[in-house]
């Protein structure tokens, strides 16, 4: 099977789970900042590395219909859109078998393997979009409205590339509303303060169920995530949250 055949199953298999964006970037092009592993360090040879993520509003709908259809997962299941990703991801056996023994892992941006690779820079190489103020990744067509869920390392070489989006950058001149329209301040034009901002999320109800910054961006808006899925990852958020700063407290 041609590796073109390999990335169209694949993206295949991402879209009808709801993630609607699936890339290719050369491993040679990702640059391991320290602390973080390079491609190579998990596989030997490695060529390629395959993104995939969800944006807009269509993944809710494919994950609620897969919840009604499923509703044991809800039930035994507390993480749930991560739990999902590792199924979905589970389901590339048949997929993977095309890569005919070739070398290949994958990578979460949760769970132990969270800080292995940088996902943020993976979605920039692969053209998903620029750096915001907000610290997320901003993208021409869906905004911010973007969640990178997985990785595939391999070292299958592929005949062409994603690269990084041209002649798109439009923080440095846009008005700026999601520095004034959060609450906490912690956005600025340096960027997003991420410590300020989860301990004013921990000590008031303002952000509990939305961030106004990220709302207020001019980009995308159309394909907002809706009110229960942004309350959704807004209360899965805090609660990652508090562990790590709980954690914190009894280390110091």
């Amino acid at each position: 099977m041609s590796s073109q055949k390999i990335f169209e199953g694949l993206r295949k298999h991402f879209g009808e789970a709801g993630f609607n964006l699936t890339v290719k970037i050369r491993s040679e092009d990702y640059e391991a900042d320290a602390g973080r592993k390079a491609p190579g360090d998990f596989v030997g040879g490695a060529k390629s590395i395959i993104l995939a993520g969800f944006a807009g509003r269509k993944f809710w709908d494919v994950f609620k219909l897969f919840l009604a259809d499923n509703p044991e997962f809800e039930r035994e299941h507390e993480d749930l859109i991560d739990d999902y990703t590792r199924l979905v991801y589970s389901g590339l056996s048949s997929k993977t078998d095309a890569f005919n023994g070739s070398g290949y892992k994958i990578i979460f941006p949760f769970g132990k393997d969270a800080l292995d690779l940088d996902f943020v820079k993976l979605g920039i190489l692969g053209g998903i979009g620029v750096p915001s103020l907000l610290g997320i990744l901003l993208n021409p067509f869906y905004g911010t409205w973007i969640s990178l869920r997985g990785a595939i390392i391999t070292d299958v070489e592929f005949d062409e590339y994603d690269c990084p989006l041209v002649n798109f950058d439009p923080c440095p001149s846009c008005t700026k509303p999601c520095i004034t329209a959060c609450p906490a301040h912690t956005v600025s034009e340096t960027g997003w303060d991420w410590e300020s901002c989860m301990r004013y999320r921990l000590d008031s109800d303002t952000c509990s169920a939305k961030c106004a910054s990220r709302l207020a961006c001019p980009y995308g808006k159309e394909h907002a995530y809706g009110s229960e899925q942004i309350a959704y990852h807004h209360e899965f958020v805090l609660k990652s949250v508090r562990e790590y700063f709980k954690k914190g407290d009894k280390q110091s």
